[in-house]
């Protein structure tokens, strides 16, 4: 589905006025994407459970390690040692290695997912050690750009849904899930602009 920032706006506008006044006056989110899957999901193991900042610090250092080579052939012939010497942990380092196995095993099965559905994507990938839902649905948002993807596990739009749409702190999952139905197919904008939203309040 071919998607723009105005058609998911005229869309809130119409199932949901109220969120619509939230992001009126937010700037369109920039357009992410480019690197390959097993970069991006790559990345994503690395910076699991780390703060932005250390997270962008080690994945310079990992990619520095392979130079020009980085990819699922060097992840996995590379040394315990060596990733640990740039801070990815033993857990991580495994996590990386289980994914070069099962890219290497099947490249398509990554690569070639434009005619997959988001949840046909979604359990393929999370047979990955150290892949799980919520990894997978960001690479679905911000690498593969598709339109209606939804993450109530992520703390930022649960955060963000409580604080500008009423909803009751730490409600059950299917609370948030329920507001987000009428945002569909536009759900991955609505999200990004929940993100935004957040981060673009006076602290």
């Amino acid at each position: 589905m071919l998607w723009s920032w105005e058609a998911a706006r005229a869309h809130i506008h119409n199932v949901d006025p109220a969120f619509h006044e939230v992001i009126r006056s937010l700037p369109d989110p920039d357009i992410a994407g480019g690197d390959s899957a097993f970069l991006s999901l790559a990345r994503a193991i690395v910076g699991q459970q780390l703060s932005t900042q250390a997270a962008a610090t080690i994945w310079t250092r990992f990619c520095a390690l392979h130079g020009d080579g980085l990819d699922a052939g060097a992840v996995l012939a590379a040394h315990e040692e060596d990733h640990r010497s740039v801070g990815i942990s033993r857990q991580k380092h495994g996590y990386l290695t289980d994914l070069a196995l099962h890219y290497l095993d099947n490249p398509g099965s990554f690569d070639l997912v434009s005619d997959w559905s988001d949840e046909e994507i979604i359990a393929s990938w999370t047979r990955v050690k150290g892949l799980g839902r919520w990894t997978v649905q960001m690479h679905l948002m911000f690498a593969l750009n598709r339109p209606d993807v939804f993450a109530p596990d992520d703390l930022g739009i649960r955060r963000s849904m409580e604080k500008f749409l009423g909803i009751p702190k730490d409600a059950a999952k299917s609370v948030y899930e329920k507001r987000a139905l009428v945002w569909g197919p536009f759900r991955t904008a609505a999200c990004r602009f929940l993100w935004n939203a957040l981060s673009n309040q006076p602290k």
